[in-house]
């Protein structure tokens, strides 16, 4: 059977996650049929990684550094990750010139839109309207997700609110809904869309919610749907539409 189940490359963090980081995105992607093998953070590793995975997942983590899409920092900013910022945003790059299937979970959303030349607010408190969007100041409520998670336990209370999905999306085709509610541990938000972007979920309050690039295997989404699957099976169906996309690459390229 692992023969037969497309490679995932996940550029994941080596930050804050313990023991977290080896099953939060793996686990999922293992039930929808992948094999997921994650990436060394090194750019001269680029190029050969990229001829032998079937897809690409870019998992969560810490903030982008603002001069990547322009900015200066500011004071609300979060602590970053430089060099997993070098190797991701010209891993990602040549993902999309290979075509391979690109999925970005948070912060993945996020370095797909840097990397198509789009922009950050660097905290939803900066712009007025946003101001009371959920959140999770210091990742409290995160942490004992994180800790549910691994111990398989009962799923702790934590910020969530609904998003509207756009029709026709690969969202909504892999979720079967037009209106989900996810959680929102983010404190960031996408400002300016990188090239080819769409926005194709949005939170009541206009933050972007999930990103496509339209006629590509492409999609981010802000909430860390890994954990989503536990809630609510239907979010397993967009690892499945990811997993199926990198399988489906596998062949046509054998």
């Amino acid at each position: 059977m692992t023969a037969e189940r497309p490679l995932i490359g996940v550029s994941a963090s080596l930050h804050d996650f313990g023991d977290y980081g080896g099953v939060g995105v793996q686990r999922p992607l293992i039930l929808a049929g992948g094999l997921p093998i994650t990436l060394a953070q090194l750019p001269e590793a680029i190029e050969a990684s990229l001829e032998r995975i079937d897809g690409l997942l870019l998992a969560p983590g810490r903030d982008i550094e603002p001069a990547r899409y322009g900015q200066g920092p500011d004071p609300l900013l979060a602590p970053t990750e430089p060099l997993r910022d070098e190797f991701e945003l010209p891993l990602v790059a040549g993902a999309l010139e290979r075509g391979l299937p690109v999925l970005g979970v948070c912060r993945g959303m996020q370095v797909l839109n840097v990397a198509l030349g789009g922009g950050m607010v660097q905290d939803v408190r900066l712009v007025e309207r946003w101001r009371e969007h959920p959140s999770d100041p210091g990742w409290a409520n995160w942490k004992l997700m994180e800790r549910s998670s691994l111990g398989e336990s009962e799923i702790p209370t934590h910020p969530r609110h609904p998003i509207a999905v756009a029709q026709p999306s690969l969202l909504h085709a892999a979720l079967g809904a037009a209106e989900v509610s996810v959680n929102s541990f983010h404190h960031q938000a996408l400002g300016r869309l990188g090239e080819g972007l769409r926005a194709t979920a949005l939170a009541p309050d206009g933050v972007i919610e999930a990103i496509e690039l339209d006629g590509h295997p492409v999609l981010g989404v802000q909430w860390e749907l890994q954990e989503e699957w536990r809630i609510d099976r239907r979010f397993l169906g967009v690892f499945q539409w990811f997993v199926a996309a990198a399988r489906g690459r596998r062949l046509s390229a054998a």
